[in-house]
């Protein structure tokens, strides 16, 4: 089972600069092309998630058009996932058992978080933008 101080050092290795943010939870700032990408990463007993939360804000304004792109990009995507937190805002998440969870998959989700968080990130904000100017 992965712990908490192995984490940390994956991390380090990994050129992750993480601050504690509440119990078994960090946060990480990783720049890109689209913006700063903020990631948090929860250990849980049986679980690493790892989010950019939120991924678009919305306040659970989401239209049928939203969430059915959401549905048809996670069909395509390896590992990482779109879903709704409970503020209705659109996150990207990926889990991890921790059973036997090791450097190299933290590392493949960590990346593989921020490259569809800029794939996706500026086609969301122009598709929100557009729909707030349409009422």
């Amino acid at each position: 089972m992965l712990e908490e101080a192995t984490l940390a050092r994956h991390l380090e290795a990994l050129g992750w600069n993480a601050e504690a943010h509440g119990g078994r939870t960090l946060r990480s700032v990783r720049e890109s092309p689209e913006g700063d990408v903020i990631v948090y990463i929860r250990l849980t007993d049986n679980w690493l998630i790892i989010s950019v939360v939120p991924f678009l804000a919305t306040k659970g304004k989401n239209s049928f058009e939203l969430s059915r792109w959401l549905l048809r990009q996670n069909r395509d995507m390896f590992q990482a996932k779109f879903a709704y937190d409970e503020d209705g805002d659109v996150v990207l998440t990926a889990e991890l058992p921790t059973e036997s969870v090791d450097r190299t998959e933290i590392d493949t989700v960590l990346g593989e978080l921020v490259n569809q968080t800029v794939v996706h990130r500026r086609t969301l904000r122009v598709a929100a933008e557009a729909a707030r100017k349409s009422k």
